[in-house]
């Protein structure tokens, strides 16, 4: 005989013969203890053995019909309550309580219209809805998202029953604000009287849920002074509000709070303290709480790895997903599409390969989730790595797409993969699917198409759909707009983005970067000055790629001031350096570029190699030799210096400080040197007078089998200018058609004149000019001969220069100087009394010098200060007590020379010197950067200074690099 009693009866249970054999005995209590005893234990398919066997009545009916709705099984409930032969209000409840907690809830609110519509029929008053009813059917229309049928449950309430309990007032809370009606949800709130823990929890998810977090977190310190006692739930809230405003301290203060009321062993709460840490960029208090969790869920797992992705922790969020797989938990659609996404971030295409392999056999080749984030990585890996792996992939793409009914999302990544592809044909197969598919009123599937066609080169087809949309969405906006800078269509862009303006639509940041770079490439900066206004006014002012591409537009179109004005609405770390360096160079502002470089040092900014070689290739003067310095240490600091372009800088920058020792060693310590590098030492040699070594290296680099190019021949021609080897330097001329196939271009032949001067071969160097030159006036040409002129003290010679000079150009006032010059040099007084010329006129020299990271300049019109001429008396005093007499019949040979009227110690370059020799320590090198060239005279007391004074001696002159060190210089006197 079958006990009763609740503790022998659920083993019995255990065996089905005894199930079959006593069902029919059982009293209904039994059979109410038997249910839940299987409901706890989620014995279904024992339940509907009993179902089966036992013949119901009314009160079994509801049993059941509870059991199957707390399993969530709608629809054998819904099956059971059309059997139902008499019905009662708490069958109509059961029912709609189900709906409503398992979904559809719409179900609820039709049971509850035929449940009006049978009490108002029958006139039946036991069906007469009651507070509980009305509050399930008011948390079915928050669901479903109904407000006016919420509203009108809510007359119904207040016109059946008058006042309300705190079930239909906290349903009403609820329900209005899940319909965004927070209004209406305040106004019911603070119409309760005592509202509990419910109520507050009510108001506060409404706040949170409807984005007003600020609110929430205000009702939430309302709720602790007033004495509530939040449960985890309300917590969870909280937290997730201070997640989302990125408020860490608030958070910290909650995290506290539940600390000390006993919920940190709450799982679904430590996992949204994950969350809130993961979001406020605290991992480490993330990678803590998920470490000593006593136990963790899926959720955990998801919320840590997709926290650590999100702040750029990669490695550690792929170690975790390498535990969960050797753990007893299986990964979801949310783990493997985190996974996928730090897998592109990092570019780490094998791990992206056993991922795909994993998900092949978890069975998530179908879902569309997964399956979009995989092509996005296979898409990015096409965009970043080489030719073959691309070709690899290419199949793989489509292979995902086999037996996948494609939505939107996917069309979009496919058209995305053929946008980096350029692969038109692919594209066109796609638009023909969407129109198939009716997904051309998708705006994000149509912008997908329109940037595809402007990216295959075809705007005629981007604009032709982009017209065919009816209602033109941002989205679509920014897909044309840019699509028409992409290719080109600057007028366009401006055209459209006029129009979108027209039609109300705000734009986006994506939209103004893209007319920014439209007024950028048409130099329009009248157009890009309005457009900034606007972007304050629009509220974009603070956008990173906004003012970055403000930033460059401004520098670009020569304002870099104001573009560094613009550095101060964002943060250093987040600034464009390579847009603001580059706008120095082109103004030659280096004070201005070093402040910059102190600047980016500080923030922990970052350039990248080409602009450190710009900053390199810019500092080659003597001196910006501190600049190129920290600029080279910089590099190294961040592992810039072992790309070949930024070792050619190097080499270029200390040969143009006047360290020809630092650049041969920068050389040396080049990993790679391509045929740059070599061409960049060997102009550095000639460039310092080292012609016989850079001779020695155009050997070696043709032996290390590196092809010279133009640049490379004109160095070497130089060299052997500077030697006077003119067969040699006739057999390397020849060598460039014959050998490399390099046309021989102007300035190669400037060499050959050059050699030819500068081996006394004037006749043979005219009659080269000739028949080189026989048809075009070349003023410059001529010019070449006059430092041969001066070295060789060929009189004539310079009168016939200065002659052809004034043929060709006869108002070049500094012609007329020259040949005034030569005149008085031959005694011919009468002869240069009668030449015309205002020495005023010419354009003044300057000469620089760097003292303690700031740059002085001295011009030639410019009166010195008393301590400089003090400085320059002494100086002149002590060389002629040492025997030093100025040559005052020097020969003026450069047309940009600085007037005889002002030699002596009394040249821009001696006036830097006399302050670089006050400024500066003892013995510390002086360095000087000079705008037009040295005279002899200049020249002579600089080598004599040297010695005297016991220091190097640096200028950089418009011609040559001269090294003053005991008495000689670099040059060979030959300039």
């Amino acid at each position: 005989m079958l006990a009763c009693s609740t503790q022998s009866f659920p083993p019995l249970l255990l065996h089905q013969s005894s199930i079959h054999r006593h069902l029919h005995h059982l009293h209904p209590r039994q059979v109410l203890h038997s249910t839940t005893t299987i409901n706890n234990t989620h014995n279904v398919q024992k339940f509907k053995t009993i179902h089966a066997n036992t013949k119901p009545t009314l009160f079994l009916f509801n049993l059941y019909l509870r059991f199957y709705t707390n399993a969530g099984l709608m629809d054998e409930a819904q099956n059971l309550f059309d059997e139902m032969p008499e019905r009662t209000l708490v069958s109509w409840t059961i029912l709609m309580t189900g709906y409503t907690r398992h979904g559809p809830a719409i179900e609820t609110l039709l049971i509850f219209q035929k449940l009006v519509q049978d009490h108002t029929t029958n006139n039946n008053q036991s069906m007469q809805p009651d507070s509980f009813v009305y509050g399930i059917v008011l948390r079915a229309c928050a669901n479903v998202g109904n407000l006016n049928y919420g509203r009108e449950i809510h007359c119904r309430v207040l016109k059946n029953n008058g006042a309300m309990d705190s079930f239909v007032e906290n349903a009403l809370v609820k329900m209005y604000s899940s319909c965004g009606s927070l209004e209406d949800s305040a106004r019911v709130f603070a119409g309760i009287l005592r509202p509990d823990l419910v109520s507050w929890s009510s108001m506060l998810n409404g706040y949170v849920q409807n984005g007003l977090m600020e609110q929430g977190l205000g009702l939430f310190i309302t709720m602790i002074r007033d004495g509530i006692k939040l449960d985890a739930f309300a917590f969870s809230m909280v937290i997730g509000a201070s997640a989302n405003l990125g408020y860490l301290n608030f958070g910290l203060q909650v995290h506290c709070c539940i600390i000390k009321m006993g919920f940190c062993s709450c799982l679904f709460l430590e996992n949204s303290l994950m969350d809130f840490y993961a979001k406020c960029g605290d991992f480490d208090s993330l990678k803590q709480i998920f470490y000593r969790m006593p136990e963790r869920d899926l959720v955990s797992w998801n919320t840590a790895i997709k926290g650590l992705v999100h702040n750029l922790q990669i490695y550690e969020a792929l170690r975790l997903f390498r535990a969960l797989m050797d753990g007893a938990l299986y990964c979801d659609d949310f783990t493997l599409t985190s996974v996928l996404q730090a897998i592109t971030s990092l570019g780490a295409w094998d791990h992206g390969r056993e991922v795909h392999g994993y998900l092949i056999k978890a069975g998530f080749e179908s879902n569309l989730y997964v399956i979009s984030s995989l092509l996005d990585m296979y898409i990015e890996c096409i965009d970043h790595e080489s030719l073959d792996l691309r070709e690899e992939i290419h199949p793989k793409i489509f292979n995902l797409l086999k037996g996948i009914d494609c939505d939107e999302f996917i069309i979009a990544s496919i058209l995305k993969w053929c946008s980096f592809q350029l692969d038109l044909e692919t594209g066109k197969a796609i638009h023909s699917q969407i129109i198939k598919q009716d997904l051309h009123s998708d705006p994000y599937v149509i912008s997908s198409l329109i940037d595809m066609y402007s990216k295959c080169g075809i705007p005629v087809a981007a604009q032709r759909i982009f017209l065919r949309i009816k209602k033109k969405s941002l989205v679509p906006w920014s897909a044309i707009i840019a699509g028409h800078c992409w290719n080109g269509w600057f007028e366009e862009t401006l055209r459209f983005f006029r129009i979108m303006q027209f039609d109300g639509v705000e734009a986006n940041e994506f939209i103004y970067t893209s007319v920014l770079l439209a007024c950028l490439a048409l130099g329009d900066f009248k157009k890009g000055r309005e457009l900034h206004c606007k972007i304050i006014r629009t509220g974009f002012g603070s956008n990173i790629s906004v003012m970055n591409t403000l930033i460059n537009l401004y520098s670009e179109l020569l304002h870099h001031k104001q573009a560094l004005m613009l550095c101060s609405s964002i943060p250093d770390t987040e600034i464009s350096w390579d847009y603001l360096i580059q706008a120095c160079m082109r103004v030659e502002d280096h004070e201005t570029m070093l402040k910059l470089l102190y600047r980016i040092q500080n923030s922990h900014g970052k350039i990248d190699s080409t602009s450190a070689s710009y900053i390199l290739s810019s500092c080659a003067s003597p001196v910006l030799l501190n600049v190129g310095t920290q600029i080279h240490a910089y590099m190294t600091k961040r592992g810039l210096i072992s790309d070949p372009a930024t070792g050619n800088s190097l080499i270029k920058m200390y040969s143009g400080c006047g360290k020809i020792a630092d650049a041969i060693a920068a050389f040396s310590y080049m990993l790679e040197k391509n045929s740059d590098s070599w061409t960049s030492l060997i102009s550095a040699n000639v460039d310092h007078g080292y012609s016989s070594e850079a001779i020695e290296l155009f050997t070696q680099m043709r032996g290390k089998n590196k092809l010279p190019n133009s640049i490379t021949f004109t160095s070497v021609l130089k060299a052997y200018a500077q030697m006077g080897l003119v067969d040699e330097a006739f057999r390397v001329l020849v060598s460039m058609e014959e050998n490399y196939r390099i046309e021989p271009a102007i300035e190669h032949y400037f060499c050959i004149v050059e050699v030819l001067g500068r081996a006394g071969m004037f006749e043979e160097a005219r009659e080269f000019i000739n028949g080189v030159f026989p048809l075009e006036p070349v003023p410059l040409v001529w010019k070449t001969l006059l430092s041969a002129s001066r070295i060789h003290g060929n009189m004539t010679v310079a009168k016939y220069i200065a002659g052809k000079l004034l043929e060709l150009e006869p108002s070049d006032l500094a012609a007329n100087l020259l040949l005034k010059q030569v005149l008085l040099a031959e005694g011919n007084w009468d002869g240069a009394s009668k030449m015309k010329t205002n020495n005023k006129s010419m354009k003044a020299s300057s000469s620089w010098i760097e003292i303690r990271n700031r740059i002085y300049e001295f011009v030639s019109d410019q009166i010195p200060t008393e301590a400089i001429s003090t400085k320059l008396a002494e100086m002149e005093r002590s060389m002629g007590e040492l025997g030093y007499v100025a040559d005052r019949n020097h020969l003026l040979h450069d047309l940009e020379e600085e007037d005889y009227a002002g030699a002596g110690l009394h040249h821009t370059e001696m006036k830097a010197l006399a302050f670089g020799l006050l400024s500066l320590s003892p013995g510390v090198p002086v360095r000087i950067m000079k705008s037009v060239r040295m005279c002899g005279d200049c020249h002579s007391a600089c080598k004599f200074m040297s010695t005297f004074l016991g220091r190097d001696l640096v200028v950089k002159d418009s011609c040559k690099y001269h090294n003053f060190s005991y008495g000689k210089c670099s040059c060979r006197d030959a300039w």
